[in-house]
């Protein structure tokens, strides 16, 4: 009896210790899909998604403008991710990214920007992007929605 009461108790303790570690490893988000922005930018010069010539609204030397991207993420393993970036001026930007271990975060680099980014839930990131070019810069922020 006092083996069956033993082996009980370390089964219990090992059920318990499995629930806790599943506890503290957060789900991965599922990155894969078409994910649509639209972010509010402050920029001086231009860029490929960005021309001189978009339309925009003055501020002092710098430009203000509001630019629609499409995220397409063809593939993801774990916690890592890849596909390319779509504007109305440019197709077929290099997209690379990773979530954070805590799974709260997303970070993402391309050809010319970085991104980072606060995941809401399964289909809503918050971003901002930046980027700093010898003669272009720009900083902004939006929201990245699952497109379904």
């Amino acid at each position: 009896m006092p083996d069956l009461v033993r082996s009980l108790g370390l089964a219990a303790l090992s059920m318990v210790a499995a629930a806790a570690a599943s506890a503290q490893t957060p789900r991965v988000i599922d990155m894969k899909g078409t994910w649509k922005s639209g972010i509010e930018l402050i920029l001086e010069g231009g860029t490929p998604h960005v021309p001189p010539t978009a339309e925009s609204k003055p501020a002092g030397k710098y430009r203000l403008t509001t630019t629609e991207f499409t995220y397409k993420f063809e593939g993801q393993e774990g916690r890592r991710f890849w596909g390319t970036i779509d504007s109305a001026n440019a197709k077929g930007g290099r997209q690379i990214g990773s979530v954070s271990l805590d799974g709260k975060w997303i970070y993402v680099v391309g050809d010319r920007s970085v991104i980072e980014g606060t995941i809401v839930d399964s289909d809503t990131i918050e971003v901002c992007v930046r980027h700093l070019g010898t003669s272009s810069a720009f900083v902004g922020c939006g929201v990245m929605k699952r497109q379904k």
